[in-house]
């Protein structure tokens, strides 16, 4: 746990890189509906938040489908790319870019292009459960539901969002009272968290629940289950070789980071340090005594645990 005289000034800062490049793209300030926020972009400012969730909503999948659905920095990268390699049957790196990232929030951009991508498609998404194609929750199509303890996501996505996309160049503790305690984007990671957690425990919808933690403490038996889930072949060699390509330094190392463009220097902060427990590293005591109230308020009523440290 984090020591007793830690102070508001113990958190590393990040400061305004020289030379910067904008990309052009700003997701900052974010675009609000009611009581959620989303992220902001080009998308959103042509068509309008309803007109946007409703394309989304009213998607028709097919049965083949597979959504991975995740909070932002919980592994979304990492996980996509063991799925991509459990449906391709092969241990090759996925290189075929964007489109076939099949991005569900960006849908509206290759409409008239999802015909043309070989079956299964793997889309990934970051929206609630209720934002999601109804047509593909309400026919029992398959949902791989991604989390990570908040701690360790909150700390993953200050070091990758900081200073980018119109985010302001805020400090640890300022982003702690902005981000963290508002808690709003895409509905909230509490709100997110219950309704997957109550539509897996009451079968609602056909989810397959992942942790983070799990993938990176116990990748085979947690590997295994998402094979049997998506319903292709896995013996345990090609599990193992999985496991091998997976790895977080061997991804560190190989994996492009199509995000690198949004980074001021175009430098990866994609894949970071890939382990649990860094939060300690960034909350202060009195932030997590914070945190730990809210969240036993929050989820006194979600029966779901996390791993905070290895």
């Amino acid at each position: 746990m984090l020591s007793a005289d830690a102070s508001a000034a113990d958190p590393p800062e990040h400061t305004s890189a020289p030379g910067v490049i904008d990309s052009g793209l700003v997701i900052y300030p974010f675009t609000r509906l009611g009581e959620e926020t989303f992220l902001s972009g080009p998308l959103i400012t042509e068509h309008g938040i309803e007109k946007h969730l409703e394309t989304v909503r009213t998607l028709k999948t097919k049965d083949t489908d597979i959504l991975l659905c995740t909070t932002m920095k919980s592994g979304t990268h990492w996980c996509h790319e063991i799925l991509s390699m459990l449906l391709s049957q092969s241990v090759e790196y996925n290189t075929k870019g964007s489109l076939h990232h099949m991005i569900l929030e960006l849908v509206a951009f290759f409409f008239d292009k999802l015909d043309e991508v070989d079956d299964p498609r793997l889309f990934t998404t970051h929206l609630p459960l209720h934002h999601l194609p109804v047509h593909h929750v309400q026919n029992g199509y398959r949902i791989i539901y991604l989390n990570r303890n908040p701690k360790d996501r909150w700390a993953s996505n200050y070091t990758f969002l900081h200073g980018k996309l119109g985010i302001p160049n805020w400090t640890w503790n300022e982003f702690f009272d902005n981000m963290i305690l508002k808690d709003d984007l895409h509905g909230g990671w509490f709100n997110y968290t219950k309704e997957f957690e109550k539509a897996a425990q009451t079968k609602t919808a056909n989810i397959l629940p992942v942790k983070y933690e799990d993938l990176k403490c116990h990748p085979f038996s947690t590997i295994k289950k998402m094979a049997e889930f998506i319903n292709v072949s896995h013996n345990d060699d090609f599990i193992k070789e999985v496991i091998e390509k997976c790895s977080f330094d061997n991804i560190k190392k190989h994996k492009y980071d199509s995000t690198r463009i949004l980074e001021p220097r175009h430098e990866s902060t994609l894949f970071r340090k890939g382990v649990i427990g860094d939060w300690k590293n960034w909350f202060t005591v009195a932030q997590n005594e914070t945190f730990d109230e809210i969240y036993r308020e929050e989820m006194k009523n979600c029966d779901v645990d996390f791993i905070y440290e290895q």
